[in-house]
């Protein structure tokens, strides 16, 4: 490790001053008459530095780390992201609470490069990797003591250094083994920012969340087939932060709320079902009243009920409809992950990293929709027709401002969702850096994403669009989905079977969940839940095929975490979203019934949910 002293004392005197010209930049200090926008910029920064310890310790050792070439590579830009938050989280299962948790926390993330934005060490398989001693543990203590703060700054910004310079020269290595053809550069530029907002946090009655959360997991116990249940609440609210070399200095509220509800339950053959919904808001007291959501609740055990008592599906070759807010999910679980390339890391020569390409890498310029549909990210609007929506922000992880992006136009993809890591075929970052990611790169996810049709008709009028494509092709029934097991309820072990069943069945790619809700549509118009079912190879190439649309949009917003199906729970980095999408007609799709060993059900039974 470098000499504590050594790096603290050295230039000591100019870390302690606040931003002047060019004190940050990455070339000479350009003149205040060739850069009109800087002394406002100057100015704001100091301003807020002055009045915010966290921010001041932040510029300070950035100072300090953008003068390091003690390893022989010079630093050409590092950042420092922060959340300052507070959390509490209460849960219940059958009427019976769970000991509530609150906790304050500041954790931290650091970057380094080293070389060049031409090359340097991200997007490498050797990025992330230290072979050193790790000192620091990647939080800021909860005090604003300014020694304190810098000295875990300098910590990890030592150890990120150290970690660029050895990965840079095995970057190099790697690739003087290979033939790299029109090699891509490793970070575009961004124009620099200083946006900083009020804190603003809320009081949230702690005692009333713990009584609804109770009353509500209650509802549970009228259903005894039900093997397990859970009904969560948490709120985090707090500041994040992000300053960079480039003198980027955020300081924006990030709130989020959500109440989650999750069930499931064996059928007398042994298979296990699922269901949950997810109810979320950017404030506590924005969460829907009690009423709407006790009938959250309830629809989640009536489902579990009636799927309980359904047939198992058969294999199933033709005409879909997805309706109400299954059709949001359905959107929101292909395109959310398939509009967000990934640049695939350098690796050794022999040696392969397993990274599956998206679908729409290669597919600009061609057509994903029919040519009556469009889609546009927009993550700068805040509601849509009265309803508040998920997926707003005003900064993504690296500080750029989020832009409306046209993704699909007349059925055309224009562009994808992007971040200041290059991907080929694209120019430069939208703002769309919303989780963190892996090789030093930052992971680009949807917001508000809408999806529109110019030519639509009634729920009804597809329905009998359904009915009569039945009879055309002369299938005994057609297939309706109302529900999709998205974001998940399952279990982790639920996720791997998922993953290694679409493996068996040559399916490929990113899995897809399972419809929860889905119904055989007789000709005369009879409906019949069926169970057990999961989609054969749905990607966005079947969305080419869609033969109609309705005139309602639902609007469905959840929490992305990154993992397959918003796997609920999962993560430690959540952001919210949500799509607004109208009903669809596909010509045809594949289902197919699970074919697992099922599990023999318990031989002894629950105990009974009433004490008379």
């Amino acid at each position: 490790m470098i000499s504590r002293r050594g790096w603290l004392w050295t230039g000591f005197a100019a870390a302690t001053r606040l931003l002047t010209p060019g004190a940050l930049a990455q070339d000479k200090p350009a003149p205040a008459e060739k850069d009109p926008t800087w002394p406002a910029h100057e100015a704001k920064v100091n301003a807020a530095m002055a009045a915010d310890p966290i921010l001041k310790a932040m510029f300070q050792e950035l100072l300090r780390a953008k003068a390091l070439r003690t390893m022989g590579e010079a630093v050409y830009y590092a950042d420092i992201g922060l959340d300052d938050a507070e959390s509490f989280v209460v849960s219940a299962t059958l009427g019976a609470l769970f000991a509530p948790n609150r906790s304050k926390m500041r954790p931290m993330r650091v970057q380094v490069r080293v070389g060049s934005p031409k090359m340097d060490n991200s997007n490498s398989i050797f990025t992330d990797y230290y072979s050193g001693t790790r000192y620091d543990d990647s939080s800021l203590p909860l005090d604003n003591d300014p020694i304190a703060l810098r000295t875990q700054i300098w910590l990890a910004l030592d150890r990120m250094y150290k970690t660029a310079s050895e990965a840079i020269g095995r970057k190099q290595a790697a690739l003087r083994g290979v033939t790299v053809a029109d090699p891509l550069d490793d970070f575009w530029p961004a124009p620099r920012r200083a946006l900083f907002e009020e804190p603003k946090r809320t009081k949230v009655d702690e005692e009333t969340w713990g009584n609804r959360v109770k009353t509500l997991s209650s509802i549970f116990l009228k259903y005894p087939g039900i093997t397990s249940s859970s009904v969560d609440f948490e709120t985090s609210q707090g500041n994040t932060y992000i300053a960079t070399t480039e003198t980027t200095a955020i300081r924006v509220n990030d709130r989020v709320a959500y109440l989650r509800v999750r069930a499931s339950q064996q059928c007398p053959d042994g298979m296990a079902i699922y269901d949950g919904a997810y109810v979320t808001a950017l404030d506590a007291n924005a969460l829907p009243p009690e009423a709407e959501l006790r009938t959250r609740v309830e629809d989640v055990a009536k489902n579990l009920s009636s799927i309980a008592a359904a047939p198992v599906g058969e294999s199933y070759t033709g005409p879909v409809l997805f309706s109400g807010q299954a059709a949001a999910q359905v959107f929101a679980e292909v395109f959310s992950y398939q509009l967000c390339p990934q640049r695939r890391p350098v690796t050794e020569p022999g040696r392969s990293y397993p990274m599956a390409a998206t679908e729409l890498e290669s597919r600009l310029g061609s057509r994903v929709l029919p040519e009556w549909m469009d889609m546009v990210d927009d993550a700068t609007l805040k509601e849509y027709k009265k309803r508040p929506l998920a997926g707003q922000y005003v900064s993504d992880l690296e500080g750029v401002a989020p832009e409306p992006v046209t993704l699909v136009e007349k059925g055309v993809l224009k562009t994808l969702l992007t971040t200041r890591t290059p991907i080929r075929g694209l120019t430069r970052s939208n703002g769309h850096a919303r989780l963190p990611g892996s090789f030093g790169a930052k992971l680009a996810r949807t917001s508000n994403l809408f999806v529109r049709a110019s030519k639509t008709e009634s729920e009804s009028e597809l329905k009998a669009r359904l009915l009569e494509m039945i009879k055309t092709q002369g299938k005994p029934y057609g297939m309706l989905v109302r529900k999709m097991d998205f974001p998940s309820a399952g279990s982790a072990d639920e996720l791997r079977r998922t993953i290694m069943r679409a493996s068996r069945s040559g399916a490929g790619g990113r899995p897809v969940s399972s419809p929860v809700m889905v119904f055989k549509v007789f000709p005369d118009g009879r409906e019949e839940l069926v169970r057990g079912m999961r989609f054969r190879s749905l990607g966005t190439r079947a969305f080419r095929d869609i033969v109609a649309a309705g005139n309602e949009e639902y609007q469905f917003d959840w929490l992305e975490n990154g993992a397959p199906m918003a796997l609920m729970g999962a993560g430690n980095f959540v952001v919210g979203a949500s799509i607004v999408a109208p009903p669809v007609l596909f010509e045809e799709l594949e289902l197919e019934p699970v074919t697992d060993d099922l599990p023999k059900p318990p031989i002894v039974p629950p105990p009974p949910l009433t004490t008379n």
